[in-house]
């Protein structure tokens, strides 16, 4: 009986995938989702475009934008912080000046979007003396959205330059 039991659980056991971190209902998720995909990967989405983050940075800060409401407060260890592109733009600046490491800001967009494709960018961002610059490269996120499960799911990235 147990040779039988077990037979039958094992494809259960061998094809289980681990719990997913963050469930994705609503497009806002999606944002939750980009943030800890970074923290689990330490900024390394891609084997081509790395966004790395150092190992002793316990900080991330995200460009706020309008439809980017809320973000959690830590993920995986990081404290993440929401700041506004331009009241914290010289705060940033010194920040990036006085700390032997970079400081890692990110700015996330929602580039594309039809039918139940999703494009997301998340671009590195440099704080300079007068205003923030956007790196010459940026992660391609790509989602699909489960009309018959009403959720999103990531499928890939890309590295993307100019």
């Amino acid at each position: 009986m147990r040779i039988l039991i077990a037979f039958l659980l094992l494809p259960i056991s061998v094809f289980a995938q681990p719990a997913k971190t963050v469930d994705m209902w609503l497009e806002p998720d999606v944002y939750k989702h980009m943030i800890h995909l970074i923290t689990e990967t330490k900024g390394k989405l891609n084997d081509t475009c790395s966004l790395a983050i150092s190992p002793i940075v316990k900080d991330i800060y995200i460009i706020k934008t309008e439809y980017m409401k809320s973000m959690p407060d830590s993920v995986n260890g990081y404290r993440i912080h929401l700041v506004d592109a331009d009241s914290s733009q010289k705060m940033l600046y010194t920040m990036q000046k006085e700390q032997q490491t970079p400081v890692p800001i990110f700015y996330f967009a929602k580039w594309y979007h039809y039918l139940e494709y999703y494009q997301y960018w998340i671009m590195p961002v440099t704080a300079k003396k007068k205003k923030l610059q956007y790196g010459n490269q940026a992660t391609k996120l790509f989602y699909f959205y489960r009309q018959d499960l009403s959720r999103f799911e990531f499928t890939k990235t890309e590295c993307i330059s100019w």
